[in-house]
């Protein structure tokens, strides 16, 4: 089988692997569509040295397959595995944990102790097959398409769990910050659920792709000044909730001060810290901040059906696709920040 490595520095390769066998529990995963994510890029980006020092203080290889927003059908399983079987259609969540835990027993398996994952500890989807454990195999309905389906399986998911502990609604102003996948998800399902969406990013193809499916205005950053843009918008009052997707601090200042009185606000973007004004902007304020993360593994089968009653079209965040073979092309392309959804695809999905 076909598989794309990170080399460090920037630079990909794809590789023949030996396709494995699933051992005892183990469930082993034909890809039809699989996207990349930011979190690829942050390995990507990495040198070769850091690279192979992660992997291996979690007794990882240099070598390990990248990818981790797989799709696709069971090819086979091994022993003891009892509720998954061939031609299923499934996704796979991205974290493995120990299953024992409290965080994995509630389906938190993002905080589990021992939690690794696959791209970075384990051979990840940017490949023909992946072999996964049962418990992170996540059943398909035949109305989500495989296509749709790889787009929820990270980063739909992450914008899920941000907007449903924000809850925005139709009595609402919404802005989000940064427009990549996971920031463009957050605005269909924020449209979806009624508030009106601005949308802040400084590149033009991002800010188009948000009008396109729904926000109500965008504020390019690079020419104009989103707190005057959004005050303004807002006849001074401010946002009623917000969040930050991209982990750029000027960004995530930016979403504290256009936060209105009594707003919710969600930190969702990995990058640099920043620094709040705990008098006069949380506190005189009264503004509720809070952190989120990958979703709960619990939440799928809501979010889906979420997907499939508001018949939210998730493709049209897709820009590009590409077969494994082109991997280094994709990935080269993706980190220009200049693409929504990337994904791998194979001819027979």
């Amino acid at each position: 089988m076909k598989g794309v490595v990170f080399l460090g520095d920037r630079k990909a390769e794809v590789r023949e692997f030996p396709t494995p066998d699933p051992g005892s529990g183990q469930v082993l995963v034909r890809m039809k569509a699989s996207s990349i994510c930011g979190t690829d890029m942050h390995f990507y980006r990495k040198s070769w040295d850091d690279l192979v020092a992660f992997r291996q203080s979690f007794n990882g290889s240099p070598d390990t397959i990248t990818g981790h927003e797989p799709c696709g059908v069971v090819e086979a399983v091994g022993s003891h595995v009892m509720t998954v079987k061939p031609g299923d259609r499934v996704t796979v969540y991205q974290h493995v944990g120990c299953e024992r835990c409290g965080f994995c027993r509630r389906g938190d398996v993002m905080f589990c102790p021992k939690r690794t994952g696959y791209g970075s500890v384990h051979n990840g989807s940017a490949a023909d097959f992946t072999l996964v454990p049962e418990r992170n195999c996540l059943e398909l309905p035949d109305a989500l398409s495989f296509e749709r389906a790889a787009v929820l399986s990270c980063a739909g998911g992450t914008a899920y769990q941000s907007i449903k502990r924000l809850a925005p609604s139709g009595k609402d102003t919404m802005a989000i910050f940064g427009l990549g996948p996971v920031g463009l998800c957050a605005v269909m399902f924020a449209v979806a659920r009624g508030a009106r969406v601005i949308g802040v990013d400084l590149v033009p193809e991002r800010l188009e792709l948000a009008r396109q499916i729904g926000a109500s205005d965008t504020v390019n950053a690079t020419q104009d000044n989103p707190l005057e843009v959004i005050q303004d918008f807002t006849g001074g009052k401010g946002v009623d909730a917000g969040a930050d997707y991209s982990g750029n601090s000027q960004a995530q200042e930016a979403m504290l001060a256009c936060a209105g009185k009594g707003a919710r606000l969600a930190i969702v973007g990995v990058g640099e810290s920043f620094s709040v004004d705990t008098l006069r902007v949380m506190i005189m304020k009264q503004l509720t901040l809070m952190g989120s993360w990958i979703y709960n593994i619990g939440l799928h089968d809501e979010f889906v059906d979420f997907v499939l009653e508001k018949e939210l079209p998730l493709e049209k965040l897709i820009t590009h696709r590409f077969r494994i073979e082109q991997g280094p092309e994709a990935f080269k392309l993706f980190d220009s920040g200049k693409t929504g959804k990337i994904l791998f695809t194979w001819e027979d999905s």
